[in-house]
């Protein structure tokens, strides 16, 4: 069983649905390129082809336990970043969060806050998770901010996981919980 959305989930400035591969443009591809917005990446270590992030979107799109979401703004529709749920691991009732604001004329504005939170209710709710979580660099300002405003608490450091920026940074492991479940 595909993991995906009846329909999409709409806040009041953003319209988040799966991708499909006419989404696939080159603006998205040069995102993933650019230095600023690949810096916490790990795809930042090859480079990206409109070939390559094509085959990343269909093998999500034909996962089991990955829902990869384009994040686009309600008004204009136009494609700012993606948000991956995944994977899922109904067993244990946890998935992990990952995203990507590409559109660096976006960064700041509340946008990444604003899908993590619909993304992890969603996850919570409909999906009947106890607990959605998200790692990141400790160098990451921008997504310890994002997730901390979405309701996510620090659960775990790992000393010195990454190495990035000629430095060694931690990694962290935040988590946002549901309901109790049975």
């Amino acid at each position: 069983m595909r993991m995906h959305l009846t329909k999409p989930l709409v806040t009041k400035r953003l319209v988040l649905r799966q991708l499909t591969l006419e989404d696939v443009s080159e603006k998205y591809v040069a995102w993933l390129n650019d230095p600023d917005v690949n810096r916490f990446l790990e795809s930042r270590f090859s480079k990206q082809t409109r070939q390559s992030v094509g085959r990343f979107v269909a093998t999500m799109n034909a996962s089991d336990v990955d829902l990869l979401l384009g994040i686009f703004l309600a008004e204009g529709a136009r494609h700012i970043g993606n948000i991956r749920l995944g994977p899922v691991d109904t067993a244990h009732k946890r998935g992990t969060i990952g995203l990507l604001i590409g559109d660096k004329q976006h960064w700041g504005m509340g946008y990444a806050t604003e899908a993590i939170n619909v993304v992890a209710e969603f996850a919570l709710g409909s999906l009947n998770l106890h607990k959605v979580q998200a790692g990141y660099y400790a160098g990451n300002a921008g997504s310890q901010k994002a997730f901390k405003k979405a309701g996510f608490h620090e659960e775990a450091r790992l000393s010195q996981q990454w190495f990035c920026d000629g430095v060694w940074q931690d990694g962290i492991l935040a988590c946002r919980m549901g309901a109790p479940h049975a």
